[in-house]
């Protein structure tokens, strides 16, 4: 899964690229933005430009406008909000993982933490990983790792991605945030 870049993955070529920059300009507050500013930010020139604007002012996205002028953005369309979603994969991931885990294993780990090109937002390719740093469960019971190896496969296949996982049995004395460097806290029992 392209993290970094997911509606142009999505939506390939001059249109993903457009779409993707209208949406970041929306979320960013603006509503208007002229042909060069917006040929710009989605690296596609100005004569590709109309014909994707054609068929977005169509779909409602943007306020009719003639061919050369500003773009508006109609702000409140429920497209643009649901790619809000798309922009930041970041609390989706979250919470996936944070759901999957306390659905697939019980007892919950102890603590369970993200981190790799996915977790950060940087991936860009299939081959990008997710780390899962886990602390078990005290006692673990049987089936609790086999059941973690399934989540761990579970989550490759909604993803995309490669995921990998350490687990340690004890927790560590160092507090969540010092466990590793760059990892994101999903689940903390001490806490």
């Amino acid at each position: 899964m392209n993290v970094a870049e997911p509606v142009s993955a999505l939506f390939p070529g001059a249109s993903g690229r457009i779409v993707t920059a209208l949406a970041r300009h929306r979320r960013a507050g603006g509503e208007h933005l002229t042909l060069t500013e917006l040929a710009r930010s989605s690296s596609v020139v100005a004569s590709q430009l109309e014909a994707v604007l054609f068929r977005l002012g169509l779909l409602g996205l943007l306020d009719p406008r003639p061919r050369g002028a500003d773009v508006r953005i109609v702000t409140g369309h429920l497209v643009w909000e649901a790619l809000d979603g798309l922009l930041d994969l970041g609390p989706a991931l979250r919470e996936r993982v944070r759901v999957r885990a306390l659905r697939d294993l019980d007892p919950a780990p102890r603590y369970l933490g993200i981190s790799g090109a996915v977790a950060d937002g940087t991936a860009t390719a299939p081959s990008d990983t997710l780390h899962l740093t886990v602390t078990a469960p005290t006692p673990v019971p049987d089936g609790w790792v086999g059941a973690l190896a399934e989540l761990v496969r579970g989550l490759a296949a909604d993803l995309g991605n490669i995921v990998t996982y350490d687990v340690t049995y004890e927790v560590p004395d160092a507090p969540a945030a010092e466990r590793a460097p760059g990892t994101v806290t999903v689940l903390d029992a001490e806490r």
